[in-house]
């Protein structure tokens, strides 16, 4: 069955597919005013290193150092990353209230990170990400202090953006109303189609017509000859054979009159 064809049966069933269609537009539209849409908050920090560089010193004795300036400063961000995507930290976030949906990533050419959180409302989605740079920044401090850093050694972040870059999604509106429509349409097409081959099951067989009896042929005609009734035949007549001169000659007029005739005698039409 082909697209014109199931086209063709959906009108032909209009009663069926009619009425589950309108179900399918019903239940798409109230999906659409009951579905909330996200709303995401979006926050770019940046690992600034210290500005002041170690003084050099003649004596042999130790000097504190920071030891994330040697690995780089894109490397101290990646490890604080980790520390805030931690599951214990996403689960405390979560019974907090906070939207537990957010991603961090790492800038590959500059020591840049880029929060993104996904909310169900726009107050949710901006104190998620004030809460995770809050966290970010702790871990970052934490971090170099395990390693007894110097403070003028200590390398800092800044937030980059006001905190208020909030948008809002409808990605996940259209997906539920797209996943609740195709199921309604794929719902519609599988009834009607179930529905005909119900009927067309239970609809009698028609009887069939037996064939007609031949028609007899037409009775030959009759044609009058000298005041009788001959048929109108085809008599095969066999050509008479003289075998001697007193065998008798015998000529066939129609079915009954014949006339004998004997060598050398005349017919009575022939006297006078």
């Amino acid at each position: 069955m082909d697209f014109w064809d199931l086209t063709k049966l959906l009108f032909r069933r209009w009663y069926i597919s009619g009425p589950l269609l309108l179900f399918t537009v019903a239940g798409t539209l109230m999906a659409a005013s009951r579905i909330e849409p996200d709303y995401i908050a979006t926050s770019y920090v940046q690992l600034v290193p210290p500005a002041v560089t170690p003084r050099l010193t003649d004596s042999k004795a130790p000097q504190p150092k920071n030891p994330w300036l040697d690995l780089g400063v894109s490397s101290l961000g990646k490890a604080g990353m980790l520390t805030v995507q931690d599951q214990k930290v996403v689960e405390v976030l979560a019974k907090a209230g906070f939207s537990d949906d957010f991603t961090l990533e790492l800038d590959q050419s500059l020591p840049i990170v880029t929060f993104e959180v996904i909310g169900h409302t726009d107050r949710q989605a901006s104190s998620t990400a004030e809460e995770l740079i809050k966290r970010f920044e702790a871990s970052v401090r934490a971090l170099q202090n395990e390693y007894g850093a110097p403070k003028d050694q200590l390398v800092t972040i800044r937030q980059l953006d006001l905190g208020d870059n909030v948008t809002e999604s409808t990605s996940k509106v259209k997906r539920a109303l797209v996943a609740i429509g195709g199921i309604g349409l794929l719902l519609t097409v599988a009834l009607t189609i179930a529905f005909d081959a119900l009927l067309r099951r239970r609809k009698p067989r028609e009887p069939v017509a037996a064939p007609e009896p031949a028609a007899s042929p037409a009775p030959d005609p009759v044609v009058p000859l000298n005041g009788h009734a001959v048929v109108n035949r085809q008599v095969d007549v066999p050509r008479p054979r003289s075998k001697s001169a007193d065998e008798t000659q015998a000529i066939v007029i129609g079915e009954d009159r014949t006339v004998r005739l004997r060598p050398n005698q005349r017919t009575p039409d022939d006297k006078g």
